[in-house]
C-alpha cells in the first residue's frame, strides 16, 4: 500500500507539471466528478497517463490457480504426549532420526506408576473376594438359605470388581508395564514409522498429561498434504480425484503432482470459501510443512475464467473495486469480488464481464479524486 501511495503521489506531480502547459478546457468541457464516477474532458492531461485494458475471458481458465500451504499428512503423523505426569529421564531420539513403529522415544519416571500398580493389585484381590462371595451366594441360594436380592447384590459386586480390574489393567497396558513390574519408569514409544521432525522434550523436564505441546512429533514426509481455500463460485471446477500441480517458491522450476483428496462440506461465512485438501507425493522430502504453495487444478468442466491484473484492483476497508471506462471519457468505480493474487493476476468472481474496459494504471488517482468530491 505504501508503494502504491508513492506512485500515486508521483503521478500527481507529473500531472501538475503537464497541466502548466496544457490548453485551457473548452467551454462546456470542464471536468465533472462524483463519489462514484468522474468525467474527463478530451484535453485533460490525466488521459495520456491512464492505461486502459479490455476484460477478456481467458483461455487459461481451464486451470484454477489457488494459493495454500504445505502441511503434515495427518494420517501418517504422530504427536507424542504422556498419559501420566512425570519427569523425562532419558531421550532416545533426536530431530532428523528415522524411527520404527514401537521404538522407544522417551523414558519417564513417575510416582503415579506405583499408585496404578497398587490399584491394580488391589483390584485383583477385590475380584477374588467378589468371586468367592458370588460362589457362596449361589450355593446358599440352592439350599434356600439366601434371598434372590442377596444373590443379585453379590453378582453386582462381582461385575463392579471385574470392571475395576479391567480399567486398571488397561491403564498399565497403555503404559507398557504390568502390576508386578518393579520399575517405576515408563517408555513412550512411536506408533508409526517415520522421521522425528520435532522434539520438544529435554532430559529432566517435568511432563504433564494435560500438556498441549507434544514431546515428540513424528511424520512420514514421503507424502504431504497441501491445503487451500476454494471460493464457492469455483466449486463447480473442483472434483475429488482431480489432478493438481503444486509449486513452491523454493523450487520455482519444479512441479509436484498430486490429487484432490477432500473437498470441505462447510462454507466459511466470512470468506465464502471451502477447505480443499490435496495429497502430494514428496519422495525427496523437498516439500516442508508450512511452506507457501501454489496449486494448479485442471478444470474438469473446461470452464472459462475472467482474470485481470492485480494492480487494477483498489482495496478499501470494506470492498475491492475497479475503475471502469464507460465511454466518452467517463470513468466509474465498481465493486467487484476477486480471488487471491497469482502471478500478478486475480480471478474475477463477479462484478465484471468480458468486453468491459478497466483502468489498470492510474486507477488509484481517479478513485482519490472521486473521493475528494
Amino acid at each position: 500500500m505504501t508503494r502504491t501511495r508513492i506512485i500515486a503521489s508521483l503521478f500527481v506531480l507529473v500531472l501538475a507539471g503537464c497541466s502548466e502547459g496544457a490548453p485551457a478546457p473548452l467551454e462546456g468541457e470542464a471536468t465533472a466528478a462524483s463519489r462514484d464516477s468522474i468525467h474527463l474532458n478530451a484535453a485533460d492531461p490525466k488521459l495520456p497517463f491512464l492505461k486502459i485494458e479490455t476484460v477478456k475471458e481467458s483461455d487459461a481458465g481451464a486451470l484454477l490457480n489457488l494459493t495454500g500451504r504445505v502441511a503434515f499428512d495427518e494420517d501418517h503423523t504422530q504427536r507424542v504426549s504422556s498419559p501420566i505426569d512425570g519427569r523425562a529421564t532419558k531421550l532416545f531420539v533426536s530431530p532428523g532420526d528415522m524411527v520404527k513403529a514401537g521404538q522407544q522415544l522417551i523414558l519417564l519416571s513417575s510416582p503415579q506408576v506405583g499408585q496404578l500398580q497398587s490399584d491394580a493389585q488391589k483390584a485383583v484381590q477385590d475380584l477374588a473376594v467378589a468371586q468367592k462371595a458370588l460362589d457362596r451366594a449361589h450355593k446358599l441360594m440352592a439350599d434356600g438359605a439366601v434371598s434372590e436380592k442377596e444373590v443379585a447384590q453379590a453378582e453386582a459386586d462381582f461385575r463392579k470388581a471385574r470392571a475395576t480390574l479391567g480399567g486398571s489393567g488397561s491403564q498399565l497396558s497403555a503404559l507398557g508395564i504390568s502390576a508386578s513390574d518393579p520399575t517405576v519408569s515408563v517408555a513412550l514409544r512411536s506408533q508409526i514409522a517415520g522421521k522425528v521432525v520435532d522434539r520438544g522434550a529435554m532430559v529432566g523436564q517435568e511432563v504433564r498429561a494435560d500438556a498441549t505441546s507434544p514431546l515428540v512429533t513424528i511424520s512420514d514426509l514421503k507424502n504431504v498434504w497441501v491445503l487451500a481455500d476454494v471460493y464457492e463460485q469455483d466449486l463447480k471446477l473442483v472434483q475429488e480425484g482431480a489432478a493438481v500441480q503444486v509449486s513452491v517458491p523454493a523450487y520455482p522450476d519444479q512441479k509436484f503432482p498430486g490429487t484432490v483428496a477432500h473437498i470441505g462440506d462447510v462454507v466459511d461465512p466470512a470468506s465464502h470459501t471451502v477447505k480443499l485438501r490435496c495429497n502430494v507425493a514428496n519422495p525427496d522430502e523437498k516439500l516442508k510443512p508450512e511452506m507457501f504453495a501454489k496449486i494448479e487444478l485442471a478444470d474438469a468442466g473446461n470452464a472459462k475464467a475472467v482474470a485481470i491484473p492485480a494492480k487494477a484492483v483498489l482495496w478499501d476497508s470494506e470492498h475491492s473495486r475497479v475503475i471502469v471506462d464507460t465511454g466518452n471519457n467517463v470513468f466509474a468505480s465498481r465493486i467487484v469480488s476477486v480471488g487471491p493474487e497469482v502471478d500478478g493476476m486475480v480471478r474475477v468472481l463477479n462484478g465484471l464481464k468480458p468486453g468491459e474496459r478497466i483502468v489498470t494504471d492510474g486507477a488509484l488517482f481517479l478513485k482519490q479524486e472521486m473521493d475528494d468530491q
